[in-house]
């Protein structure tokens, strides 16, 4: 079997709704936007009228108000397992204190946490500390649920925040490195993943 088969059923005996949330998307490229407290993978963009369509309660719906700086972008994949993890259809229900949503493939799970609807710079410390507790409580759940056993995919978690936000300063090398040392593995800043 392979590790995306094991890391589901390893899911699937772990979280009685896996089955209920799990979307599998074999694009190559393709995005996810949080959508009224909810990450969704993004179907189709319509750039002449800012419209995309999302799988809302299994129906394709159009929505309007498309921002193509709000999105997190898998590159490069073959088959992706995507989770939802907050808002009303999502594994773990509503609430603001774990991510917004996990994917794997054959290589990686990946914590995912949306920051992006920031307007200034004011708030990035404190943006990027709720971020980093979202996602580790996450983690922490998810650790204690699959006992540690993530069928060897490599770990990773992401922060997304707007393009404005200063990259790699003093602040987010800390929080990058006090992550690494209670983790084992990386945190980034960025809003995409290049699968291997």
């Amino acid at each position: 079997m392979s590790k995306f088969e094991d890391i589901k059923e390893l899911l699937s005996t772990a979280f009685d709704n896996f089955s209920d949330v799990l979307e599998i998307e074999m694009r190559s490229e393709f995005s996810i936007i949080d959508y009224q407290g909810q990450s969704f993978i993004i179907i189709n963009i319509n750039s002449d009228d800012d419209t995309f369509t999302i799988k809302l309660n299994g129906v394709d719906t159009v929505e309007n108000g498309f921002d193509i700086t709000k999105l997190f972008n898998v590159i490069n994949a073959k088959m992706v397992g995507f989770i939802p993890i907050d808002g009303k259809k999502g594994l773990l229900g509503f609430g603001d204190s774990h991510c917004d949503f996990v994917f794997f493939d054959e290589n990686n799970f990946c914590f995912v946490e949306f920051k992006l609807n920031a307007t200034s710079l004011r708030k990035v410390d404190a943006n990027r500390d709720k971020a980093i507790r979202q996602l580790t409580n996450t983690i922490d759940l998810f650790d204690k649920k699959l006992n540690g056993n993530y069928a060897d995919l490599n770990l990773e978690a992401y922060v997304c925040t707007p393009e404005f936000y200063p990259r790699f300063n003093s602040s987010w090398i800390a929080f990058a490195k006090d992550f690494l040392e209670e983790y084992g593995f990386e945190l980034f800043e960025i809003n995409n993943k290049i699968c291997d």
